[in-house]
C-alpha cells in the first residue's frame, strides 16, 4: 500500500467519522424529544440522560475526525503539490467560508457551552440566560442551518476532489 493510499484512506475515514456518529446521534436525541413532550420528565428520565452523554460524545468525535480531514488533506495537498490546482483552491474557498466557521461555532458551543449546560439540567441546576440562548440557538437555529450548509458544501467539495474539474 503507498503513502497515498495510507492519507487517502485516512482522509476518508475521518470524512465518514466527521458527518456519520454526529448526525446519527442527533437524530436519536431528536426522536426522543419528540416522544416527550414535557421537558422536565425528559431531563429527569435516565435513558434520556444517556442519550444525551453519548450525543455530546459524538460530537467530540466529530471535531476529532474533521482535525484528522484537515489534516490529511493538508498534507495530500503539500506531500502532491495540489496547492496551485484551481479544483483545489475552489475546494478550499468552500472549507474555509462556509465550513470551518460552522465547526469552530459547533465546537465552542458544542463540547463546551451547551454541554455544560446540559448537564446541570440533569443535575437539575438552574441555567443562566446566557445558557438558555446558547442551548436554544444550538439545538435551533445553528442545527437547522448546519443541516442545510454541511450536506451541500461536503457534495460540492467532493465533487470538485473527485472530478478535479475548475470552475
Amino acid at each position: 500500500m503507498t503513502e497515498y493510499s495510507v492519507v487517502k484512506l485516512v482522509h476518508l475515514g475521518a470524512l465518514v467519522f466527521w458527518l456519520g456518529p454526529a448526525l446519527g446521534a442527533w437524530i436519536v436525541l431528536k426522536a426522543t424529544e419528540n416522544k416527550v413532550k414535557d421537558n422536565r420528565a425528559l431531563s429527569s428520565h435516565p435513558l434520556f440522560k444517556e442519550i444525551n452523554r453519548i450525543f455530546y460524545l459524538m460530537v467530540a468525535v466529530e471535531h476529532l475526525a474533521f482535525a484528522a480531514l484537515l489534516i490529511s488533506g493538508f498534507y495530500m495537498a503539500y506531500l502532491y503539490q495540489w496547492f496551485h490546482h484551481d479544483w483545489l483552491v475552489q475546494k478550499l474557498w468552500v472549507v474555509f467560508l462556509i465550513i470551518v466557521p460552522l465547526e469552530i461555532v459547533d465546537i465552542a458551543l458544542g463540547n463546551w457551552l451547551v454541554s455544560n449546560a446540559s448537564k446541570k439540567l440533569f443535575n437539575e441546576q438552574k441555567l443562566t440566560k446566557l445558557e438558555e440562548k446558547a442551548v436554544a440557538f444550538y439545538h435551533g437555529v445553528f442545527t437547522q442551518t448546519a443541516l442545510i450548509l454541511i450536506p451541500s458544501s461536503t457534495v460540492i467539495v467532493m465533487f470538485l476532489a473527485i472530478s478535479k474539474q475548475n470552475f
